[in-house]
């Protein structure tokens, strides 16, 4: 098959001993080996974040929501309420797993293409004494922009609410001091800037949280955070996991705790500089302001006479796989995503690609 580079933020690009790594022998889930495996797997996770003493790893099999709906359904108390900052796409998608499962909510909205105001979530926080929960994204993929992670930490600490943190697509690409977070759940996934492939998500629980948790009443048998973190303790998954993606994530922990989490948000960071460099001199322009930008997206306005589906077509033609806006901005900008094993050489040539296409 044509490798395509991935320009979408997630799943990535991925070191062929990662992908190897799924080869592995057909294993039973109830096999002491499995749960050595899953075991090394939470203790390795820890270990690249620097997270051993004060954190435990709880796995799920899915997608990022999978575990994020876990992190949601788990963490409020019956009877009380969960804030979402919202500024976005996957910020509204906390939201609306609160709603389907009947949670309080108090979903405060900003616009998408600017960071949320520090000073009207202590407002609605100070005047809703319902809230239990603060939840925000970390990096909002929808936009690219990232948000003020530390300052609604300080917001937690002060009135001493649970910290929900949403960085599925920026554990590994963003600089994240959990000390200066506080937060208390911090939900990711394997298969973006850890590079491995899709199928093993995790919420990272404080264990200062779990008390709490274990006093709310499981709104579901699969999501269930204490219940599974008890199983996964003793090696004794609850459910079916996916065995031979927990081998790729094996194998993708290796490598980021070879590079360096520090190293990978560095390598993260010199490719986006290179890549809007080029994307300055195409003559395209940003939809947020460049103080906000991650380090793994850019969302860029698409020029005038030219559709999405046109570029994207054009583009893959050549080898690059882009990705759309979503909602109302589908027909309004393209993303391009630079997490995962994409070089210097991958992106000068998706340049030259790019304004090429743009030119004809």
């Amino acid at each position: 098959m044509k490798r395509y580079i991935l320009l979408n933020p997630g799943p990535v690009n991925i070191k062929e001993k990662v992908r190897r790594a799924l080869l592995a022998p057909d294993m039973c889930h109830r096999e002491p080996e499995f749960g050595r495996l899953m075991t090394g797997c939470a203790k390795k996770l820890l270990r690249a974040f620097g997270l051993s003493a004060d954190y435990e790893t709880v796995f799920f099999t899915g997608s990022g929501t999978a575990a994020l709906e876990a992190a949601v359904i788990s963490s409020v108390p019956r009877g009380r309420k969960l804030l979402v900052v919202n500024n976005g796409i996957y910020a509204e998608r906390i939201a609306e797993i609160a709603r389907r499962h009947g949670i309080g909510l108090v979903n405060l909205r900003f616009d998408p293409a600017k960071t949320p105001d520090i000073y009207a979530v202590e407002e609605k926080i100070r005047k809703n004494k319902d809230i239990a929960v603060v939840a925000m994204v970390h990096h909002e993929t929808s936009t690219g922009i990232l948000n003020p992670i530390y300052g609604i930490g300080r917001l937690c600490r002060k009135y001493k609410k649970l910290y929900l943190l949403d960085s599925i697509s920026a554990l590994g690409g963003e600089e994240l001091d959990f000390r200066r977070t506080g937060a208390g759940l911090c939900v990711g996934t394997a298969n973006k800037c850890i590079e491995s492939t899709p199928g093993v998500s995790f919420v990272l629980v404080k264990k200062t949280a779990l008390p709490g948790l274990k006093k709310i009443r499981p709104r579901s048998l699969y999501f269930d955070i204490p219940s599974n973190l008890e199983g996964q303790r003793k090696g004794e998954p609850l459910f079916t996991p996916a065995v031979q993606a927990f081998y790729a994530f094996d194998a993708a922990l290796d490598e980021l705790i070879k590079e360096g989490t520090g190293n990978r948000i560095k390598r993260y960071r010199d490719l986006a500089i290179l890549l809007r460099r080029g994307f300055e001199d195409a003559g395209l322009e940003y939809l947020v302001n460049p103080a906000y930008h991650s380090n793994t997206i850019t969302a860029l306005r698409l020029p005038k006479g030219v559709t999405y589906d046109r570029l994207h077509n054009a583009l893959k033609a050549k080898g690059f796989v882009i990705y759309a806006g979503q909602a109302k901005l589908k027909k309004a900008i393209f993303r391009i995503a630079n997490m995962g094993q994409i070089n210097a050489g991958d992106a000068r040539e998706l340049l030259a690609a790019l304004k090429a296409v743009l030119r004809k």
